[in-house]
């Protein structure tokens, strides 16, 4: 017969429960278990199939622990029907003698306990999850109470794949009853309704008052290393199965879970920084952890969870203002990649964005983007579009800036990087938007916005020409009316108000006489003449988009507002807020190439060089590639007989990227071909500024007089000359490789 451990003395109070001798009290239950005879319970036909095992996980509560007895003792459903299993956790105060005397005067009620040295809440649910015999669970705390027909009630509404929701009151210190408080409401109104879990999240925030089936109730963990919040993290994981749905009875009457609310319970708690920040972040993460599928009412339900710890934040910041940029390091550098910035956001936007394509989008556009965000620093509101039907999400992404982000509007309009119609579109909407939040927030003093997407543009020069004491900082990722073969950029510009409007304000600025042929060169031209600031990622594009009007008039005005820089590298932070499973072998030199193959971009140059390279150099070299067509180059490699030595990968996703670039010895850079069309390179590869922040040497192969060869970098070679490159690989196969 199985023995309850504080059934002997020495065991129950001294026995540390280890994961073997837990795993073998469990065995011994179920094998007895297994061998009852079947007995009449009604409608339930075995007590393992039928019946509620209650988990009370108690520490230091021999003064309290007798009133949650004598009300477990003394409910309306059969004593047969349910058990309840008592952990000790931590020091013994006396808990285990006076649930022996429980035992002894309620010789009918089948009282198990159990002791577990370390004090810890969530270790002793878990310990009482695994001992539990009975098919559904509930927790009920030792400083709690139940109403008579708690259990019964339950327990005629489980269907097995269901929570049961019983009303629950709350008893002050001073004993005053409040039937009225919020979470009661809630219950009350769902009374005899069974609705979607993902529909009362707020239900998954506290051990109490829920009836639910163990099978699921052991697919999950409380987490004993987080210092609270840990019921919430644990219930949240039941957002994993969409099956399960949760009831709420019709009859509620003496079914109450009666919670006696204390100065140490968490919504009680002082906001200290460790409680409402760092104790919050780690649910947070946790939260984090739990796999549901995105864009569902659950995943939605998730993130409503993790807001509700947010606002623990939030409250803290209102009290601690000086403390802001504490807080919000903490968070960015706590791996946390979804977080609820909006809410804890104290500054009012005085920038607002116009940003086209932005995060959480996947596009290149939108990721320096959301970097010239967190470059700029300052609180401010986004206008972007929906480019849900050309650009897949990357949510991680959204890590990047949304410290930074007040507010974030996403205009319906159809996407399109070439058709006016559609960008006037959005463009107009954006307009609504703006003029609305400029209105409210009592006026932007900065407006931003970057392009090669031209509806940025579009939309703030148009609210640039309407407010003219706000200041509009407009961004050339590339030049506009060319691309990047320095051929014209096609795209019909039709007659419409937007277009006249655009035209109108180029007029007044004395500048009528250029020429437009396209809607680029509009955008273009109007950006030029009635921006603020202008951003170049480098002198030769700002050099080559001059060039192409030959007006002295507006070089000097464009130079004159001109600003000329990189795009930004990402922070710190950044690099490791998405883990990789990438791995690279050891005692080598790792080279990696990450970027897309065009006609004008490639790494033919690397693979001709290591094929001609000795085979010394070669054992000691290891090119990972990763790449838009990874097929193409691993068939290519293998024609070569480079296959030991050239590892072909698809992408990573940009935040997975830029962890990635931690593992490498040397990061290999690229400029593009210049065309004969193009007197100058006006590009500067986007990688660049990522690689800066790895930490990791570089190796270019450049354009002569392009922006990438002015730069002083550990390795540079000319498009072309093998020669040189095998000398570079040579000396990069004598460096040291770095362990990982």
């Amino acid at each position: 017969m199985t023995r309850d451990l504080a059934t002997n003395q020495d065991l129950g109070r001294s026995l540390l429960l280890d994961s073997g001798a837990r795993a073998q009290l469990v065995s011994e239950n179920e094998k007895v278990l297994s061998s009852l005879e079947k007995i009449d319970l009604g409608n339930y036909d075995r007590i393992l199939e039928s019946g509620i095992s209650v988990i009370i996980a108690t520490y230091d509560g021999a003064d309290r622990i007798g009133t949650v007895l004598e009300s477990l003792a003394n409910q309306t459903l059969d004593s047969r029907r349910y058990e309840v299993v008592c952990v000790v956790n931590g020091e013994d105060n006396g808990t285990t003698d006076v649930i022996t005397k429980f035992q002894k005067i309620y010789p009918n009620l089948n009282l198990r306990k159990f002791w577990l040295q370390k004090g810890s809440a969530g270790g002793a649910r878990n310990l009482g999850l695994d001992l539990a015999r009975y098919s559904r669970i509930t927790f009920v705390d030792d400083d709690d109470d139940v109403e008579f027909s708690f259990l019964e009630t339950a327990l005629a509404s489980s269907t097995g794949t269901n929570i049961v929701l019983s009303p629950i009151i709350n008893i002050s210190p001073d004993g005053i009853v409040d039937a009225d408080n919020t979470l009661n409401q809630r219950v009350h109104k769902l009374r005899g309704q069974t609705v979607p879990l993902s529909d009362v999240p707020w239900a998954l925030g506290f051990n109490a008052c829920k009836l639910f089936p163990r099978n699921y109730a052991r697919r999950a963990r409380y987490n004993p290393e987080l210092s609270s919040g840990e019921d919430l993290v644990y219930f949240a994981e039941l957002l994993k199965y969409p099956e399960i749905k949760v009831t709420i009875p019709q009859n509620l009457d003496s079914a109450a879970y009666l919670r006696y609310t204390r100065d140490q319970s968490v919504s009680r708690r002082e906001l200290s920084f460790n409680f409402a920040v760092e104790q919050r972040i780690e649910c947070i993460k946790s939260l984090e952890n739990i796999e549901v599928a995105p864009d569902t009412p659950r995943a939605s339900a998730l993130y409503q969870l993790k807001s509700a710890q947010a606002g623990f934040i939030e409250r803290y910041l209102k009290a601690n203002r000086d403390d802001k940029e504490k807080v919000f390091s903490a968070i960015e550098k706590s791996g946390v990649k979804e977080f609820p910035w909006k809410m804890v956001q104290v500054d009012q936007a005085k920038d607002l964005a116009f940003v086209y394509c932005f995060a959480p989008f996947s596009d290149t556009s939108a990721v320096v983007a959301a970097k010239a965000i967190v470059e700029r620093g300052r609180v401010t509101d986004i206008i972007t579009n929906d480019m849900s039907k050309v650009r897949h999400y990357d949510y991680a992404v959204s890590a990047l800036a949304d410290r930074w982000i007040a507010d974030r509007e996403i205009i319906k309009s159809p996407p399109s990087f070439a058709g006016w119609d559609p960008i006037c579109d959005f463009a107009e909407k954006a307009m609504t938007v703006a003029e609305k939040k400029h209105a409210i927030n009592g006026c932007y003093e900065n407006i931003y916005s970057r392009a090669l997407w031209v509806g940025s543009h579009v939309a703030a020069a148009m609210f640039k020409n309407r407010h003219w004491n706000v200041k509009w900082t407009a961004e050339f990722s590339d030049p506009l009316r060319r691309d990047a073969e320095g051929k014209e950029r096609p795209g019909t510009l039709t007659d419409n108000a937007t277009s006249e409007y655009l035209k109108s304000c180029i007029a007044a600025r004395g500048f009528r006489h250029l020429t437009i042929n396209t809607l680029f060169d509009l955008v273009e031209l109007v950006t030029m003449v009635t921006a603020d600031e202008l951003i170049f990622t480098n002198q030769n594009q700002m050099d080559y988009m001059l060039s192409l009007y030959e007006d002295k008039a507006l070089t000097q005005l464009v130079e004159h507002k001109a600003t000329v820089r990189h795009h930004p590298t990402p922070p710190d932070y950044a690099y490791g807020l998405v883990e990789t499973s990438y791995r690279v072998p050891k005692n080598v030199v790792n080279i990696a190439y990450f970027g897309s193959f065009y006609s004008n971009r490639g790494i033919g140059d690397v693979l001709q060089a290591l094929l001609n390279s000795s085979e010394n150099v070669r054992n000691k070299l290891r090119l990972h590639i990763f790449s838009n067509k990874p097929q193409e180059v691993e068939d290519n490699v293998r024609t070569l007989g480079l296959g030991p030595n050239v590892y072909s990968n698809p992408y990573l996703s940009y935040m997975e990227f830029l962890t990635a670039t931690k593992l490498f010895d040397v990061l290999l850079v690229n400029d593009v071909k210049r065309d004969v069309n193009m007197p100058v390179n006006p590009f500067l590869p986007s990688k660049y500024s990522d690689y800066l922040g790895s930490g990791k040497k570089l190796l270019a192969l450049v354009d002569e007089g392009s922006p990438l060869s002015q730069i002083n970098l550990d390795y540079k070679v000319s498009v072309g000359n093998i020669p040189q490159l095998i000398k570079i690989l040579q000396e990069i196969s004598d460096m040291t490789p770095e362990v990982i």
